[in-house]
């Protein structure tokens, strides 16, 4: 975890995998990050993925950080009750379910 991040209430952060928070970091409330999954062919099987999150990041209330999303990229917004599900590039916002890029910031 870098520098100056401020993770709000009620975040739930699966640590299956590696998990890297860089600087300047905002995590808003109930969001959920998992980095682990079941493989859909059999779900008694599980798969897991680290996820870096980059500078300057802010992830808004109820957003979901799937296992298949390994990177948020620096100067990201991931809007509130989003469910990202792919990266995201650098300094875009994505919103929905599932995340799509809404614009370049």
């Amino acid at each position: 975890m870098g520098k100056r991040c401020k993770i709000d209430d009620s975040v739930e952060i699966d640590i299956s995998d590696n998990v890297t928070i860089g600087n300047n970091v905002g995590i808003s409330d109930d969001v959920l990050i998992l980095t682990h999954d079941h493989k859909p062919e059999d779900i008694s099987k599980k798969w897991f993925a680290p996820i870096v999150i980059e500078d300057d990041v802010w992830i808004a209330a109820r957003a979901i950080i799937l296992a298949s999303c390994n990177r948020i990229g620096r100067g990201s917004v991931v809007a509130a009750g989003s469910v990202v599900t792919h990266d995201v590039p650098d300094r875009t916002l994505v919103g929905g379910n599932p995340a799509r890029v809404i614009r370049e910031l």
